[in-house]
Protein backbone atom coordinates (compact mmCIF):
# COMPACT_ATOMS: atom_id res chain seq x y z
CA UNK A 1 0.00 0.00 0.00
CA UNK A 2 2.91 2.25 1.13
CA UNK A 3 4.30 1.96 -2.60
CA UNK A 4 1.42 2.93 -4.45
CA UNK A 5 1.21 6.17 -2.13
CA UNK A 6 4.61 6.89 -2.98
CA UNK A 7 4.44 7.36 -6.91
CA UNK A 8 0.87 9.03 -6.42
CA UNK A 9 2.35 11.73 -4.15
CA UNK A 10 5.24 12.49 -6.96
CA UNK A 11 2.74 12.41 -9.61
CA UNK A 12 1.00 15.12 -7.70
CA UNK A 13 4.09 17.30 -7.30
CA UNK A 14 5.08 17.13 -10.74
CA UNK A 15 1.49 18.21 -12.02
CA UNK A 16 1.50 20.61 -9.60
CA UNK A 17 5.15 22.10 -11.04
CA UNK A 18 4.04 25.39 -13.55
CA UNK A 19 4.89 24.73 -17.10
CA UNK A 20 8.32 26.23 -18.48
CA UNK A 21 8.07 29.44 -20.43
CA UNK A 22 9.37 29.72 -24.23
CA UNK A 23 8.94 30.51 -27.61
CA UNK A 24 8.75 27.79 -29.53
CA UNK A 25 8.42 27.21 -33.23
CA UNK A 26 7.73 24.17 -35.42
CA UNK A 27 8.22 22.74 -39.12
CA UNK A 28 5.15 21.43 -40.31
CA UNK A 29 6.46 22.20 -44.02
CA UNK A 30 8.18 19.10 -46.30
CA UNK A 31 11.68 21.39 -46.23
CA UNK A 32 14.61 21.90 -44.42
CA UNK A 33 14.21 25.38 -42.97
CA UNK A 34 16.62 28.34 -41.18
CA UNK A 35 14.93 30.85 -39.11
CA UNK A 36 16.13 33.72 -36.88
CA UNK A 37 13.87 35.77 -33.94
CA UNK A 38 13.51 39.44 -33.37
CA UNK A 39 12.37 40.84 -30.00
CA UNK A 40 12.57 43.96 -27.55
CA UNK A 41 15.70 44.31 -25.75
CA UNK A 42 14.59 47.17 -23.89
CA UNK A 43 16.23 50.62 -25.00
CA UNK A 44 16.67 48.60 -28.81
CA UNK A 45 15.26 45.53 -30.62
CA UNK A 46 17.50 42.58 -31.37
CA UNK A 47 17.59 39.58 -33.74
CA UNK A 48 19.54 36.38 -33.35
CA UNK A 49 19.67 33.05 -35.57
CA UNK A 50 20.13 31.22 -37.47
CA UNK A 51 17.99 27.54 -35.87
CA UNK A 52 17.72 25.04 -38.39
CA UNK A 53 14.91 22.60 -38.58
CA UNK A 54 14.08 19.43 -39.97
CA UNK A 55 10.51 18.66 -41.37
CA UNK A 56 8.15 17.93 -38.39
CA UNK A 57 11.06 18.94 -35.45
CA UNK A 58 10.21 21.64 -33.44
CA UNK A 59 12.84 23.95 -31.73
CA UNK A 60 13.03 26.32 -28.78
CA UNK A 61 14.84 29.68 -29.49
CA UNK A 62 13.84 31.18 -26.61
CA UNK A 63 13.57 29.65 -22.86
CA UNK A 64 11.80 31.76 -20.51
CA UNK A 65 9.11 34.38 -20.41
CA UNK A 66 8.81 35.82 -23.69
CA UNK A 67 10.55 39.32 -23.70
CA UNK A 68 7.49 41.50 -24.64
CA UNK A 69 3.77 41.06 -26.49
CA UNK A 70 5.28 40.88 -30.00
CA UNK A 71 7.91 38.80 -31.29
CA UNK A 72 9.02 38.30 -34.76
CA UNK A 73 10.20 35.55 -36.58
CA UNK A 74 11.62 35.13 -40.37
CA UNK A 75 12.62 32.30 -42.00
CA UNK A 76 14.21 30.47 -45.44
CA UNK A 77 14.72 26.95 -46.60
CA UNK A 78 17.75 25.76 -47.49
CA UNK A 79 18.19 27.79 -51.01
CA UNK A 80 17.88 30.49 -48.92
CA UNK A 81 14.16 30.91 -50.11
CA UNK A 82 11.74 33.18 -48.07
CA UNK A 83 9.32 30.62 -46.51
CA UNK A 84 7.89 33.03 -43.63
CA UNK A 85 8.61 36.81 -44.41
CA UNK A 86 6.67 39.70 -43.03
CA UNK A 87 6.44 43.65 -43.25
CA UNK A 88 8.86 44.28 -40.26
CA UNK A 89 12.66 45.01 -41.73
CA UNK A 90 15.18 43.46 -39.12
CA UNK A 91 18.58 42.88 -39.28
CA UNK A 92 20.49 39.21 -40.27
CA UNK A 93 23.79 37.89 -40.82
CA UNK A 94 24.55 34.89 -43.01
CA UNK A 95 26.40 33.03 -40.44
CA UNK A 96 25.04 32.90 -36.74
CA UNK A 97 24.01 35.87 -34.62
CA UNK A 98 22.96 37.91 -31.95
CA UNK A 99 22.57 42.06 -33.53
CA UNK A 100 21.13 44.77 -31.21
CA UNK A 101 19.78 47.39 -33.38
CA UNK A 102 17.17 47.18 -36.70
CA UNK A 103 18.68 50.62 -38.54
CA UNK A 104 21.24 50.54 -40.81
CA UNK A 105 21.57 46.91 -41.66
CA UNK A 106 23.71 47.32 -45.15
CA UNK A 107 26.10 49.75 -43.23
CA UNK A 108 27.13 47.53 -40.61
CA UNK A 109 27.65 44.94 -43.14
CA UNK A 110 24.19 43.09 -42.37
CA UNK A 111 21.51 41.87 -44.26
CA UNK A 112 17.71 43.79 -43.75
CA UNK A 113 14.88 41.14 -44.26
CA UNK A 114 11.60 41.15 -42.91
CA UNK A 115 10.17 40.16 -40.20
CA UNK A 116 6.17 39.12 -39.42
CA UNK A 117 5.44 40.33 -36.41
CA UNK A 118 3.26 37.58 -34.06
CA UNK A 119 1.32 39.04 -31.16
CA UNK A 120 1.75 36.61 -28.23
CA UNK A 121 -0.89 38.77 -26.33
CA UNK A 122 1.68 38.87 -23.15
CA UNK A 123 1.48 35.25 -22.52
CA UNK A 124 4.87 33.82 -21.67
CA UNK A 125 4.69 30.75 -23.66
CA UNK A 126 4.13 30.92 -27.37
CA UNK A 127 4.62 28.04 -30.22
CA UNK A 128 4.19 29.04 -33.65
CA UNK A 129 3.70 26.42 -36.45
CA UNK A 130 5.38 26.79 -40.13
CA UNK A 131 3.37 25.51 -42.57
CA UNK A 132 3.54 24.79 -46.75
CA UNK A 133 2.57 27.03 -48.57
CA UNK A 134 1.31 24.67 -51.43
CA UNK A 135 -2.37 23.14 -51.54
Amino acid sequence: MARRLIPAALAAVVWALPAQASLRVCNNTHMLVNFAIGYNAGERFATEGWWTMTPGSCSTPWRGALPGRYVYLYATDIDDVDVLAGKVSMCVNRTKFKIYGVNDCWRRGLLAVNFVEIDAGGSADWTTFLNDARK
